[in-house]
């Protein structure tokens, strides 16, 4: 049952990428109900300092960073800080959710897909020398194509890392998900199961969220 211990992850040390609002900030909360230690990473220092607050006053350890997730070098500084300050990251929720094309190509692709591989970069052969952790990607889905490029491009992202480390305990999954407000809960919770030990026969898989309905 997923209200045993196989979906607890006390003192586990989970860090999400994507900001403190929406899919990610959901995440962030439902770790901190199941005991995680939380390094929630953000380009708005305002919003990330209410959330750290909000999962502090539940009772949560956290820790907020501001970084820029198309960039290698914070990246690495970012798995520093989390290393120094919480500890080895076992749980790695990467999380941007482009606004539907909005920004253009360019900026949709890099906001996605570029920060999905530079996070994966930074994280992924650390967990592997560490001898094992759980990794969740957010493929999107929308109506322009540019959108839809950074979902598919997540999605074999994801997989090819979690062919290369799967012999060394590390698992990697994705969510696919066409981004509503009524849904985000869903995706949360799909993207914490599948980090969870309820999940521990899974890597290289995609769940799908409400998908098939919402692109009818």
């Amino acid at each position: 049952m997923l209200g045993s211990t196989l979906f607890e992850l006390k003192g586990r040390v989970a860090v999400v990428l994507g900001g403190p609002d929406g899919m990610p900030a959901a995440v962030c909360r439902m770790l901190a109900e199941r005991g995680a230690r939380i390094a929630v990473i953000g380009a708005d220092e305002a919003e990330l300092a209410d959330l750290v607050d909000e999962l502090r006053w539940g009772g949560a350890e956290a820790l907020g960073i501001v970084a820029e997730g198309t960039d290698a070098a914070a990246m690495d500084a970012v798995r520093v800080s989390v290393l120094t300050e919480l500890g080895a990251p076992e749980l790695l929720f990467v999380l941007p959710c482009p606004g539907h094309g909005a920004g253009g190509w360019q900026q949709t692709v890099d906001s996605g897909l570029t920060a999905t591989f530079q996070a994966l970069q930074a994280f992924v052969p650390h967990m592997a020398e560490a001898g094992g952790g759980a990794v969740v990607t957010l493929a999107p889905s929308g109506a322009d194509p540019a959108t839809n490029a950074v979902g598919g491009g997540v999605t074999a992202l994801t997989q090819h890392y979690a062919r290369l480390v799967a012999g060394a305990g590390v698992r990697a999954n994705v969510v696919s998900w066409t981004p509503r407000e009524s849904t985000v809960d869903d995706a949360a919770f799909a993207a914490v199961y599948l980090a969870s030990d309820a999940a521990a026969s899974m890597t290289a898989t995609t769940l799908d969220v409400a998908g098939t309905l919402m692109r009818l």
